[in-house]
């Protein structure tokens, strides 16, 4: 490969992690390992098992380090600023670091019910609903299959007891997109997003309860609308309870790092000899 007038020996091998440490991509000298790949990708939110990942991050490690090589060859001057200039970053992140390992050894991560509530009751208009949320029975199978003769067009109305049972007996065999939990809600759109509703009023078909099912050239869809929320209003606070939870704890941890963060340095420099010379 020739970039930049510069000759790059480039080998990628996309392998999955094992005792040895493996080379996976090479420019001149440089080497990037499985283990330094996993960490970097693993902090960075990829996954170092999904091989378009990996591919795309040894590709980006590449073009990383011939910038870096050329740079360094061609313009000595300019690679001592970006030297510099790393070297003050490495700075920013040893003190993020550093005050993310105290702070979260400190954290709280439980949240009661009744703060649960309270934070509901005092911020519901932060979270007005956008979409309808339902509770809902949800069926698609191949249009080729006699689903009369097994009686889902009728179990799927739930109307009996046993009906339910039949249906997750018949979708376990059958079905090629199956949704029901009648305990918690869901974004209609979240359920519908396989469904071809576009002849549908999708207003009607929530605001009646819609139990109907219909096909297209390839499937049977069922759908049994059991209850839902109307957009524009507050959801139920067992609907928020995760996004809550996740609000409060991280109000907690922004408050443990503005008193922390005076304080750490406080205690660190007296650790370190620091000598200024002006």
């Amino acid at each position: 490969m020739k970039q930049a007038g510069f000759v790059v020996s480039l080998f990628c091998f996309l392998v999955s992690c094992s005792d040895s440490d493996k080379v996976l991509a090479t420019v001149g000298e440089a080497e990037l390992t499985e283990s330094d790949a996993y960490v970097i990708m693993k902090h960075r939110g990829l996954d170092y098992n999904n091989k378009e990942e990996l591919r795309s991050f040894v590709n980006e490690w590449c073009n990383a380090e011939v910038y870096k090589q050329e740079l360094q060859k061609k313009h000595p001057k300019e690679w001592k600023l970006v030297q510099q200039r790393a070297n003050s970053f490495e700075g920013d992140l040893a003190q993020y670091y550093l005050e993310e390992i105290r702070v979260r050894k400190s954290l709280d991560t439980v949240v009661s019910d009744d703060e649960l509530q309270a934070y509901y009751g005092a911020h519901q208009d932060e979270f007005l609903l956008n979409d309808y949320i339902v509770k809902a029975l949800y069926l698609k199978i191949p249009k080729e299959l006699d689903f009369k003769e097994e009686d889902v067009h009728i179990n799927y109305l739930l109307k009996n007891d046993k009906d339910l049972a039949e249906i997750n007996s018949y979708a376990k065999l059958y079905a090629q997109d199956y949704y029901f939990d009648d305990s918690t809600w869901i974004y209609f759109d979240d359920l519908a997003k396989d469904i071809p509703l576009e002849k549908h009023n999708v207003d009607n078909i929530v605001l009646n309860r819609t139990k109907t099912y219909f096909s297209d050239n390839a499937h049977w869809y069922f759908l049994n609308v059991i209850d839902y929320k109307l957009k524009d209003e507050a959801p139920p606070l067992e609907f928020l309870k995760d996004r809550i939870r996740s609000i409060i704890v991280s109000q907690r941890l922004n408050d443990i790092r503005d008193k922390n963060e005076a304080k750490l340095l406080k205690e660190l420099k007296k650790k370190h000899e620091i000598n200024i010379h002006l």
